[in-house]
């Protein structure tokens, strides 16, 4: 049985940048990081792909899902939903496959440093 939504604490966030769609920061409770604008880089960035509604929607229902599955993320220290979600582009949920497709796994590399530090502030302010 799955969480209900009003479970789940969100820290939301508007970034068009290396962040994913959904992230476990805690697991009990429920926390989550939601992101809204794009992933990938602004419209226009090769691979850059719009999170609507729905993909937050669908989302964040199969975070709260118990079937849910999670893997920690090398880079920014967060739990990825590694789950399949209906509708939702996989490079929406883990980010560095979006870059690899893109050809631009390099780039994802050099601004790691930063994300990790806007990442951290975020999370910590």
């Amino acid at each position: 049985m799955g969480r209900s939504p009003a479970e789940h604490e969100l820290v939301e966030v508007e970034d068009d940048g290396l962040l994913p769609l959904v992230a476990r920061l805690g697991a009990d409770p429920l926390r989550l990081l939601v992101k809204s604008g794009r992933v990938g880089g602004a419209e226009g960035e090769p691979g850059s792909l719009a999170i609507t509604p729905e993909d937050r929607e669908a989302a964040l229902a199969a975070a709260g899902s118990a079937d849910a599955e999670w893997e920690p993320d090398p880079d920014l220290g967060f739990d990825l939903l590694v789950s399949p979600v209906d509708g939702v582009d996989q490079g929406l949920l883990i980010p560095r496959f979006l870059y690899r497709r893109a050809d631009r796994i390099y780039e994802y590399a050099a601004a790691m440093p930063e994300a990790r530090r806007r990442f951290d502030a975020l999370i910590h302010a």
